[in-house]
């Protein structure tokens, strides 16, 4: 039976429920969050590229489940919330030494460009989730010089 550990690592005081992790851990549609009063024990690695044609990240994830993991792109910025189980007893188990991380994951990503949220393609295989999204022309133009005219 997989179940939620229950020890708190030390190197991440930090992260406990205060007044702004609880509010990232809030739902962006409004419900209550997945992370309601649990805290963030950790925050995945993630690569990010470009291509011309396309932003590619990359988030490592190992023994996390694809069915708890939970996308949310907003207008600048894509946030991933997961949850890692553990996958033992922990009173049938001496531990010599425990350096892997279990409970809740969370990062939020700034997107650097315009992109095209319709045709986000998202593969997790293996312990990592692959995120492509189609790049789009920004619509606003570069800089330019505007001529002043005198009436």
């Amino acid at each position: 039976m997989a179940k939620i550990s229950k020890k708190t690592p030390p190197s991440l005081a930090a992260f406990e429920l205060d007044s702004v992790t609880r509010l990232i851990s809030e739902d962006l549609s409004g419900d209550p969050g997945v992370f309601q009063n649990e805290p963030i024990t950790h925050v995945p690695n993630v690569d990010m590229y470009s291509t011309p044609t396309h932003l590619v990240l990359e988030v490592e994830m190992p023994g996390v489940r694809k069915e708890d993991i939970d996308l949310i792109f907003t207008r600048k910025s894509l946030t991933v919330k997961a949850l890692k189980y553990e996958c033992f007893e922990e009173n049938k188990i001496n531990y010599v030494c425990m350096e892997r991380a279990f409970g809740r994951l969370f990062r939020t990503i700034e997107i650097p460009f315009p992109v095209d949220t319709g045709r986000i393609k998202a593969v997790f295989k293996n312990g990592m989730l692959t995120i492509t999204v189609p790049r789009i022309e920004d619509k606003r133009c570069p800089s330019k010089r505007v001529s002043i005219e005198s009436e």
